[in-house]
């Protein structure tokens, strides 16, 4: 066997291994780009929800100046920017649903069930919670009598998101 022989077998045993060393780093490229593309899909859900986390409700109770009990919901929005079509699903009040808001702004609103003989309606409109900080105002977290069964709405991109009593968030077609 000559040198020619030799070096032409060293020659393609070594192109050999280049083809399985560069099947071998595609095959690794596309793993690395899968999770990478998981990450980002991630990134963007996170993204996507980032407003809607900041969207709840819940029971509350205002104790006016005497001893008067009003139960109501508080809508909060903590986000930087308004939402839309709010609607509020609760149970324990003299109706099951507080009327859609179009718009809440970013802030903390209670809604207060009106019982009043003369009221024209059975729910009150929103007021800034700063508006009615003059009576105590506590969240009815003890009993099952009162409560929110979920919150929904659309998010300032029009996504619309609905909120379970339980807190758990998912996007709605």
């Amino acid at each position: 066997m000559g040198l020619n022989t030799f070096f032409e077998g060293l020659g393609s045993v070594a192109t050999a291994g280049a083809l399985i060393a560069a099947v071998y780093a595609g095959l690794q490229a596309r793993r690395l780009y899968r999770i990478e593309s998981g990450r980002d899909e991630q990134a963007r859900d996170a993204e996507r929800k980032r407003q809607a986390t900041q969207v709840s409700a819940w029971a509350a109770t205002r104790i006016k100046t005497g001893g008067r009990i009003i139960f109501g919901v508080v809508i909060r929005n903590s986000s930087d920017d308004p939402v839309y079509d709010v609607q509020v699903e609760c149970h324990g009040f003299t109706s099951p649903r507080v009327p859609t808001l179009q718009c809440v702004p970013p802030g903390e609103f209670f809604a207060a069930n009106t019982v009043e003989e003369d009221a024209t309606a059975e729910w009150d409109y929103p007021k800034p919670v700063r508006e009615v900080t003059g009576d105590p105002l506590r969240p009815f977290t003890i009993s099952d009598a009162r409560g929110v069964d979920a919150i929904i709405f659309r998010d300032n991109t029009g996504a619309g998101w609905h909120r379970a009593a339980r807190g758990e968030l998912t996007k709605t077609p």
